[in-house]
């Protein structure tokens, strides 16, 4: 699942507003950052470390706030995708390690033992 959309990111440098997509790739949140001509910078943060997951209602709507060591980041529901499940995500501490097992099995399954030989030779 991704969240694309402007975030705010308050660190000890101040508050920027950062446009991009969030989305959870095995233990790690990664931040892809995209600036314009097509240009990006990824960024990547341990979901172990993600601290005060939230989901607050201000003015009327919903921002999802964490933080992350010393950065802490709020995205409103402007953005596209699903708050409530992206911090459902964030909590469980990302890809359980059933699903990611029944990903990979899948993807053993697809080859026959026909192919296996091939393979080898």
């Amino acid at each position: 699942m991704k969240l694309e959309g402007t975030c705010k990111i308050y660190s000890t440098l101040g508050l920027e507003y950062q446009f991009g997509e969030f989305y959870i790739d095995r233990d790690y949140l990664v931040f892809d950052q995209n600036f314009s001509l097509g240009m990006k910078k990824r960024q990547t943060f341990p979901v172990a470390k993600l601290r005060n997951i939230t989901i607050t209602a201000e003015e009327n709507e919903l921002s999802l706030t964490f933080s992350c060591d010393n950065i802490q980041f709020e995205i409103n529901e402007n953005t596209h995708g699903n708050l409530r499940e992206f911090k459902g995500l964030l909590k469980n501490k990302g890809l359980n390690g059933a699903d990611f097992k029944k990903e990979k099995n899948s993807e053993k399954a697809s080859y026959t033992t026909h192919h296996y030989h091939n393979f080898a030779q």
